[in-house]
């Protein structure tokens, strides 16, 4: 009997050290970015084929916040876990938000293809007024980007996105955000790429994609 208990708690252990090694390591729950937005800009062209989702939001606004938690509902929920489909939410400080604020925040998507970023001067928001030709600074904005877009290495000035609705005074009413409206919008993106591939008997096969 006590050979048998030893072998079976040695078998738990070596499971137990599989399923650790197995594991995905923790994600960082956001990025702090320096202000030539380096890391996003990386991490944007490195998944260039797929289709990328940049917010840029206050973690403090009440309004961002719930179209985070729309979205959440409207597309996260049910498109899963896509690999095809990437999410970058910039966090920028307005009204009066600070770094603190972010990790709260990034709670309301559920995705483990979508990063948080921090960067305390908010220049992302110019940047992006800038590449949509706008008059006001830019933020509560939410775009969606082709597979074929690419962050040019020599600007910090983003490309312009290929969708986008906002929450914001002064810009077009017909581009008011819409949850529904947006993750329509995103499946038109990704019914256009390769159906996502699934690990089959340790081997990836195809996995069928509603579109």
């Amino acid at each position: 009997m006590f050979k048998f208990v030893t072998t079976m708690l040695a078998v738990v252990v070596l499971l137990g050290a599989g399923a650790a090694s197995a594991a995905e390591p923790a994600q960082e729950p956001y990025v702090v970015l320096d202000k030539d937005l380096t890391r996003l800009r990386a991490d944007f062209n490195a998944n260039v084929g797929k289709v990328r989702l940049l917010y840029i939001v206050g973690p403090t606004c009440g309004i961002c916040l719930r179209g985070m938690s729309d979205l959440q509902e409207s597309l996260y929920s049910k498109t899963g876990n896509d690999p095809r489909l990437v999410t970058f939410v910039m966090h920028v400080p307005t009204l009066g938000a600070q770094e603190a604020n972010v990790e709260p925040a990034s709670h309301l998507i559920d995705n483990r293809f979508t990063t948080h970023y921090w960067e305390e001067t908010g220049i992302v928001g110019k940047l992006m007024q800038q590449a949509i030709g706008a008059d006001k600074y830019v933020w509560d904005f939410w775009t969606i980007y082709g597979p074929k877009a690419v962050w040019a290495r020599n600007s910090r000035v983003p490309p312009a996105p290929d969708f986008w609705q906002h929450q914001l005074d002064g810009l077009p009413s017909d581009k008011r955000l819409d949850a529904t409206v947006f993750a329509a919008k995103a499946d038109d993106f990704l019914a256009k790429l390769p159906a996502k591939r699934a690990v089959v008997g340790g081997k990836r096969g195809p996995e069928s994609v509603s579109e």
